[in-house]
């Protein structure tokens, strides 16, 4: 999946579907070594922007994601803020930058361990298609 369709996909979640991996995002990251790893790929992907020149691509792209997941949460009346949607839009804007560089293979793993938890999100393979490049 690439940032265009991440984008698509989460402008098809439902409320239900923020709070359901707002708790899965939650228990993918229970431990220290989840937190280490987490911020470990957070850092190689600002590195591989900074690195590519790609910094303003992946803003652009983390404030759609982030925004799309605070719209799904409007549209349904949502009080914002809210700490689901808050955890979502964080993590989705993360998962997106990471996705703007995803062709990079040393920004593969990172963008695994980012995806840990989205598992519920449509067209999403984390095993391997959430970092691959659509044809």
């Amino acid at each position: 999946m690439d940032v265009v369709d991440f984008g698509r996909a989460l402008n098809g979640l439902t409320v239900d579907d923020v709070r359901l991996i707002a708790r899965d995002l939650a228990a993918a990251s229970v431990s220290t070594a989840d937190e280490v790893a987490f911020t470990r790929s957070v850092l190689v992907i600002e590195q591989t922007l900074r690195r590519m020149h790609r910094r303003p691509n992946a803003a652009t792209a983390g404030l759609a994601a982030a925004t799309t997941v605070q719209d799904v949460a409007t549209r349904a009346r949502v009080a914002l803020p809210d700490r689901d949607v808050t955890r979502v839009a964080r993590a989705a804007a993360q998962l997106a930058r990471g996705l703007v560089v995803g062709d990079s293979p040393c920004v593969e793993n990172a963008v695994r361990c980012l995806g840990r938890g989205w598992h519920r999100l449509p067209c999403a393979d984390l095993a391997g298609t959430l970092t691959r490049r659509a044809s």
